[in-house]
């Protein structure tokens, strides 16, 4: 019995294991945060059709003042804000993740706007979706046909 390819289907498919993989990734990351305050600090991540997005909010604290370093595959944050009277210590992040291989950590873009610090890790090329091509031969001509 031959099944029927739907290419749709595929697609969506495919964009349901990677939002699985996705959330349970997040789900199981041991995530280390310390404030000022003692309150932990939260992160919003949102899977694009070209990677991931990261939204950290960071009020107060100047982009100056915010240092991303990678190693390995392992991306720390950490950013300290003092007030008028620098004084150190009045607004404190820091947060490590472990990005999964299939982001592509060279590809790293940061932005900040109104107090929110956003990642944008791209995903690698190797595992993004792509056509291929299947050359035919039909009476002595090659022809290029597509599925």
């Amino acid at each position: 019995m031959l099944t029927h390819w739907n290419r749709v289907d595929d697609v969506f498919n495919f964009q349901r294991e990677v939002d699985r993989i996705f959330n349970q990734f997040w789900s199981d990351l041991p995530a280390r945060s310390s404030a000022a305050n003692g309150s932990a600090q939260s992160f919003h991540v949102n899977a694009t059709d070209d990677g991931w997005r990261i939204d950290i909010p960071i009020p107060g604290i100047d982009p100056k003042d915010v240092n991303l370093d990678v190693a390995g595959n392992t991306l720390s944050i950490r950013a300290e804000a003092s007030d008028r009277q620098n004084q150190p210590g009045v607004g404190r992040y820091e947060q490590s993740f472990t990005i999964p291989a299939f982001l592509d950590l060279e590809k790293l873009s940061a932005s900040h706007r109104h107090g929110m610090l956003r990642l944008t890790l791209p995903l690698k090329e190797s595992v993004k979706p792509r056509r291929i091509q299947i050359e035919t031969q039909d009476e002595g001509q090659k022809q290029l046909a597509s599925r």
